[in-house]
């Protein structure tokens, strides 16, 4: 379908942009599960995974586990897709990503990705981290990677 081949795109774009020294925390759903499927690797589709440059560190991770990763690693960023009919990024669907791992891994290291068709449908993007301040931090514009080089501004409401 249409929808699979912007999965594609998009999944391609993020891999050129994954650095060997980096953590990447990966949240749920069939876009995040291509980027996986891009770097050879066998993303869940509903948990979280973590993984280093190319290689899967570990799968389906609770919040412990990725708070473990964190303590050893100088370098994370977070990439994750909207969740649902209401597209959360965080809260729903997300719910490992604590507050906590949020803000280890800083604001200006979270990677959105929808695509085209998931941005049309959702005309805002929602977050409930359950930390009000958190949520106010992450509130405004963000750009979405939805294509092949291709970002979309969106706005992020609690």
């Amino acid at each position: 379908s249409n929808c699979d081949c912007q999965k594609r795109e998009i999944a391609s774009f993020v891999a050129e942009l994954i650095r060997e020294d980096t953590v990447y925390i990966i949240g749920a759903g069939t876009t995040t599960k291509a980027i996986g499927d891009e770097l050879s690797i066998d993303k869940t589709l509903l948990g979280i995974d973590v993984v280093k440059g190319r290689n899967l560190v570990r799968k389906d991770c609770s919040e412990k586990d990725i708070i473990g990763i964190l303590e050893k690693e100088k370098n994370a960023k977070i990439i994750v897709s909207p969740i649902g009919g209401q597209g959360f990024i965080f809260g729903r669907g997300n719910q490992q990503l604590s507050p906590h791992i949020i803000r280890a891994v800083g604001v200006d290291n979270i990677i959105l990705v929808a695509t085209p068709d998931k941005l049309m449908s959702t005309p805002v993007l929602h977050v409930d981290t359950g930390d009000i301040d958190l949520d106010e931090e992450l509130n405004g514009e963000h750009l979405v990677v939805c294509g092949y080089q291709l970002a979309a501004r969106k706005h992020v409401v609690s």
